[in-house]
């Protein structure tokens, strides 16, 4: 199943279901971030950091609690990618041995009984 599309990243979100995070996808769970997206989540917080400033300067608590919460949301998003990134990497899982080869003298590695010329 194919992933929607979004600013940062991907959305897991089933198509045709409402998003109660509608353009507010940073507070959402189902977003995944791509990680080339990391310097765009440092402006964003900045951003929210001047507008948080401006909040506090005006006196407006119930904006500076929302952006406080989507700044946790955004951070939480930021460590969780870098996590990610960190974790990925590939993993030799090698080639089964076939039934019945022995182990250890190249039987069943495939080669079905050609030797060459």
């Amino acid at each position: 199943m194919d992933k929607r599309k979004v600013e940062l990243g991907s959305c897991g979100r089933p198509y045709g279901t409402p998003c109660a995070h509608e353009h507010a996808c940073i507070r959402c769970p189902m977003l995944s971030i791509n990680p080339k997206m990391l310097p765009r989540l440092d402006e964003l917080e900045a951003d929210l950091l001047a507008r948080r400033q401006r909040a506090i300067d005006e006196g407006w608590r119930g904006e500076v609690e929302g952006l406080d919460l989507t700044v946790r949301f955004l951070r939480s998003k930021r460590a969780q990618t870098h996590r990610a990134a960190a974790a990925t990497g590939s993993v030799d899982l090698g080639m089964p041995p076939r039934p019945g080869a022995r182990a250890g003298t190249g039987e069943g590695t495939g080669t079905g009984g050609f030797r060459g010329v």
